[in-house]
């Protein structure tokens, strides 16, 4: 059997049970074991959360605008807004996106049954996917002083996650419904200052910090061995995954009011 980055599912017609991203080699014996099914589900979780956990530290918030915009520069991930100052009120809107394409390709030899001989073997898999999060906000101006200004934000964020994953050139349906029953949820509150320059123009420092909701939640059916008839029955597993994720954040901004 090979082994590559990403696994499809193998299972009866009549189970529906859900695969979404790494396999590892030491899988191998288990995909092939009826009896060590839970096993093998358990690792595919496993995966699911791997992947998922993945994208939620990739996710980011804001930045901001008498009409406003606002540059905020930073290591991890960059943003910009555009919005509308009217006295100590700067309501704005905003949006980020992270794409990625992987490409793995795995060829090798291996015993072919049918043939009953070593043959040659290419295993290509490709993934494409985004998360898209656009967000609202609202700055609000506390005190000004020589220029100095301070200030409280907070925004709102809905992270959308798009995913395509194609093996030796078919697409795999399952991956992307897998995709679909992530939920994401964000948000962002932060203390700031802005040192105006001009009226159109100042420096910002903010700090503060995100808070990031995952929600996974899956059912499919499996058979469950009973003993008392000697009988395989059929069962329904219900599978779900919640993380919260607080981290503090610091950050620099450009601000333009026109």
């Amino acid at each position: 059997m090979r082994s590559i980055l990403f696994l499809k599912k193998k299972c009866d017609k009549d189970k529906k049970v859900p695969i979404f991203t790494l396999s590892l080699n030491s899988l191998i014996g288990l995909l092939e074991n009826k009896s060590e099914t839970k096993i093998q589900l358990n690792m595919k979780i496993i995966s699911k959360i791997m992947l998922v956990s993945t994208l939620v530290l990739a996710f980011s918030a804001t930045s901001f605008s008498q009409f406003t915009f606002t540059v905020s520069p930073g290591i991890g991930m960059n943003s910009a807004s555009f919005g509308y100052r009217f006295g100590n009120f700067v309501p704005y809107a905003g949006f980020q996106f992270l794409n990625a394409k992987f490409k793995t390709l795995q060829t090798g030899q291996e015993y072919d049954s049918d043939k009953n001989a070593i043959v040659n073997y290419e295993n290509l898999s490709e993934f494409s996917g985004g998360l898209y999060m656009p967000n609202l906000g609202l700055k609000y101006f506390l005190i000004e002083k020589n220029g100095l200004k301070t200030y409280l934000s907070l925004n709102v964020t809905k992270p959308i996650i798009a995913a395509r994953l194609t093996l030796d050139g078919e697409q795999d349906t399952e991956f992307k419904e897998e995709v679909q029953k992530v939920s994401i949820w964000g948000g962002e509150f932060g203390f700031g200052m802005e040192y105006f320059f001009s009226e159109n123009f100042s420096l910002g420092g903010e700090f503060g910090v995100r808070y990031a909701h995952v929600r996974y939640k899956d059912t499919y059916e499996t058979t469950v061995y009973n003993p008392n008839t000697n009988e395989f029955q059929e069962s329904e597993t219900e599978f779900k995954f919640t993380a919260n994720i607080s981290p503090t954040f610091s950050k620099v901004a450009l601000n333009f009011y026109f």
